[in-house]
C-alpha cells in the first residue's frame, strides 16, 4: 500500500516538475535568442531579478499545463512553444538590434510596415542562438521518453482529473497574483521611469504591454479641469510674464528635423571623414542652442510635433495612442491657432503623404490655414526622401509670396533622414558623402552600416540646409525667427550611448536664431518639447495664454518630464529621489496621467486655453 502510494507521489510529482524546467529551459532559450549577447542574459538571470524570471516561468508554465490537460502528453506542448519561442526571439532579436526595444502589443498596429522593413532587418547570431536550437532538440527527445513511461501510468489513477484541476487552479491562482502585483508595478514604471526590456525579458515586457492601461479611476471633465487651473493659477504666481514686452511680430519659421541628433554625443564607438555637424554648429554661434527632451526614440515623429504645437506632455496619453487620430474630432487649440488670433498667416510643410499620421485631418484643426504635402510641392529633389535642400526652396518660395508686413508662421516638419523603409518606399538617391568607421564591439551587419552612413552623410546636409536658409534670412528685412529641433534620436543611438549616459537617448539638440536684435542669450536653456512653444513666447516677448502658465508651472516642478528623463527643480534625477520625492512625483504624473487625456477629448472646455488675456496690437 505505502509502495503504492509513493509510486502516485512520483508519478504526479514527474508532469508538474517536468513542466515548470520546461519552461525554465524555454524562459532561457527565449533570452538567448533575443538578445544575443551574454552580458544582457547572465545580467537578467541574476538573483536581483527573481521577480521577473519567476514571472516568466510562470508564464510559460500555464501554457505548458493548459495544454497538456489538453492532450495528456508533455511533449505537444513543448513542440508549440518551442516554435513560439523561435519565432518570437527572432523577431524581438530584430527589434532589439534595431531600436533597443522588445516587441509590444502596440506593433501589431505597425505590422504591415514592419513586413516591408524585415527583409533589410539584421539577425544577430552568437554561440548560445545554437545551444538554444540543439537543447531544443535534444529536450525533445527527453519528453518524448517521459510520455511514454509516464503518461499511461498517470492517465490510468483515478486521482488524475484531480490533479489536473488543482494544477490548472494553481496556474491561474499564479498568474492572477502575477497580474495584481505586477499591475502595480508597471503603474509606477510608467508614470516614472519604465523598466526596460531587457531587464524584465521579452515575454514579461509583451504581457506588461497588455496591462499597462488597466488602470485608475478617470477624472471627470470638471475634475480635470480644476487640477489644469492649479497650475495655471501656479505659472501665474510664478511670475511668468515675459521679461519684456515687445511690438515687433516677426516671422516664425520651426522646423522639425527629421532624427536630427547631436552626432558628438556618439564620438568613441565611430568615427567620421568630415565633421558631420559643422554647419549646425555655425547656425548655433549665431543663435540660442541648447537639448530638448522628447519622449520618444528612433521613431514618433507626431508625438514631438504634438507636444510643441499644443504644449501638452504626451505622457498623459494613454500608451499606444496615436495624438493625431485619437484626439482631433473637432478644432484642438495649439500654438498655430494662438498666432493666427494674433495676425500670422499660418502654413504647415511636410515632403510626404499627408495622410500619414492623419496630418491632412490634424494641422487645419489645430489652426493651420494651409497644408502643403509631397503632392503639392514645388522642389522634390530626393535625397533619401524629398530632400532638406527642397524642403529649404520651398520655405523660401512661401516666404517670399507672402502678403507684404503681415507675419507669418510655417511649421515644417522633414523627412530626408527618415529610417532605410518608409511604407514601403525605399530611399532615392541616398546620401553617402561622409565615411564612416565603427568600433568592431558594435557588431554592425552590411546593412546596418550602410544606414549610419546614409544617416550620418544626411545629417550634415540637413545642417546645410538650415544654414541656407539663415544666410538667406540675412538678405531680408523682415524680421524673422527660426527654430529648428530634432524630434527623435536615430535608432542606432542607444548602441553608442554608455550605460551612463542612456538617457541622452531621449534628448536632442535645437536652436533658435533671428536676423534680427532679439532677446538672444547666446545660450538656450535645455527644455522638455511641450515646454519649448512657451519658451518660445517668453523670449519673443509675446503675451502669455493659460497654456503657457500652465507649462511655465509645470516646468518649474519637474524641468524635465519625459519617459526616461524625470528631473525636479534642484536637477535631481528621479534615480536619485528620496522615498518621499518619488512619491510626490507619483502623485504629479498620475495627475497628469488623468487631466490630459480626458481634457483633450473635451476640446470645448480647453478651447480659450492658447487665447491671451491681452492680444498684441495688430
Amino acid at each position: 500500500m505505502k509502495e503504492s502510494i509513493h509510486k502516485s507521489l512520483f508519478l504526479y510529482m514527474v508532469v508538474p516538475v517536468s513542466i515548470v524546467l520546461q519552461a525554465l529551459l524555454l524562459v532561457i532559450q527565449l533570452q538567448c535568442i533575443t538578445f544575443a549577447d551574454w552580458n544582457a542574459i547572465s545580467g537578467w538571470l541574476s538573483a536581483d531579478n527573481l521577480y521577473y524570471i519567476g514571472y516568466a516561468v510562470w508564464l510559460y508554465a500555464t501554457i505548458l499545463f493548459v495544454i497538456y490537460n489538453l492532450t495528456k502528453k508533455m511533449t505537444p506542448g513543448y513542440m508549440i512553444t518551442g516554435v513560439f519561442t523561435l519565432v518570437f526571439g527572432v523577431i524581438n532579436n530584430m527589434k532589439w538590434n534595431a531600436l533597443n526595444e522588445c516587441v509590444t502589443l502596440s506593433d501589431l498596429s505597425k505590422l504591415s510596415e514592419a513586413v516591408k522593413v524585415v527583409k533589410d532587418a539584421e539577425f544577430h547570431m552568437w554561440k548560445g542562438t545554437w545551444f538554444s536550437v540543439f537543447s531544443m532538440i535534444v529536450t525533445l527527445f527527453l519528453w518524448i521518453f517521459l510520455d511514454v513511461r509516464v503518461s499511461k501510468a498517470v492517465a490510468s489513477r483515478g486521482n488524475y482529473r484531480k490533479m489536473c484541476l488543482t494544477g490548472c487552479i494553481l496556474c491561474l491562482a499564479g498568474l492572477i497574483t502575477f497580474s495584481i502585483i505586477d499591475g502595480k508595478k508597471s503603474a509606477v514604471q510608467q508614470l516614472t521611469s519604465a523598466v526596460s526590456s531587457e531587464q524584465t525579458g521579452p515575454l514579461v515586457y509583451w504581457t506588461q504591454s497588455l496591462f499597462q492601461e488597466k488602470e485608475r479611476t478617470p477624472y471627470t471633465v470638471s475634475e480635470a479641469w480644476n487640477s489644469y487651473e492649479k497650475y495655471v493659477n501656479a505659472g501665474k504666481k510664478e511670475g511668468g510674464a515675459s521679461e519684456k514686452s515687445s511690438e515687433v511680430q516677426p516671422n516664425i519659421i520651426v522646423i522639425m528635423s527629421e532624427a536630427f541628433y547631436d552626432l558628438d554625443w556618439l564620438k568613441g564607438m565611430v568615427t567620421y571623414s568630415e565633421d558631420p555637424m559643422k554647419a549646425y554648429r555655425a547656425v548655433c554661434k549665431e543663435g540660442l542652442a541648447g537639448n530638448l527632451y522628447v519622449n520618444v526614440y528612433g521613431g514618433g515623429t507626431h508625438f514631438t510635433e504634438f507636444e510643441f504645437l499644443t504644449g501638452w506632455n504626451t505622457r498623459g496619453m494613454n500608451t499606444g495612442s496615436v495624438p493625431y487620430k485619437e484626439y482631433f474630432a473637432k478644432n484642438q487649440p495649439s500654438f498655430a491657432r494662438y498666432l493666427k488670433d494674433q495676425g500670422y498667416t499660418t502654413l504647415a510643410i511636410h515632403p510626404y503623404d499627408g495622410k500619414f499620421w492623419n496630418r491632412y485631418v490634424a494641422y487645419p484643426r489645430l489652426g493651420f490655414e494651409r497644408f502643403i504635402d509631397r503632392s503639392r510641392m514645388t522642389y522634390q529633389d530626393m535625397c533619401g526622401y524629398i530632400s532638406d535642400e527642397s524642403l529649404t526652396k520651398e520655405i523660401i518660395l512661401q516666404y517670399e509670396s507672402k502678403q507684404e508686413g503681415k507675419p507669418m508662421f510655417c511649421f515644417a516638419v522633414s523627412i530626408a533622414n527618415h529610417i532605410a523603409i518608409l511604407n514601403g518606399e525605399e530611399k532615392e538617391n541616398a546620401p553617402n558623402d561622409i565615411t564612416v568607421t565603427y568600433a568592431d564591439e558594435l557588431g554592425y551587419g552590411p546593412n546596418k552600416k550602410r544606414w549610419v552612413q546614409e544617416y550620418v552623410s544626411g545629417i550634415a546636409k540637413s545642417g546645410k540646409a538650415l544654414r541656407e536658409l539663415t544666410d538667406y534670412l540675412k538678405q531680408q528685412n523682415e524680421p524673422t525667427i527660426v527654430v529648428f529641433f530634432g524630434d527623435h534620436a536615430p535608432s542606432y543611438a542607444l548602441d553608442q550611448l554608455k550605460s551612463g549616459e542612456k538617457d541622452m537617448a531621449y534628448s536632442t539638440p535645437y536652436v533658435i536664431w533671428g536676423n534680427y536684435d532679439w532677446q538672444n542669450t547666446g545660450e538656450g536653456e535645455n527644455v522638455s518639447a511641450s515646454y519649448l512653444s512657451t519658451y518660445l513666447i517668453q523670449l519673443l516677448g509675446m503675451p502669455l495664454a493659460d497654456q503657457n502658465y500652465y507649462n511655465i508651472a509645470m516646468r518649474k516642478e519637474y524641468p524635465v518630464d519625459t519617459r526616461y528623463m524625470i528631473q525636479n527643480e534642484d536637477g535631481t534625477s528621479y534615480s536619485d529621489f528620496s522615498k518621499e520625492q518619488q512619491k510626490v512625483y507619483y502623485d504629479h504624473a498620475l495627475d497628469l496621467k488623468k487631466h490630459v487625456d480626458v481634457l483633450l477629448r473635451s476640446p470645448e472646455q480647453i478651447e480659450n486655453i492658447w487665447t491671451p488675456a491681452q492680444k498684441t496690437e495688430k
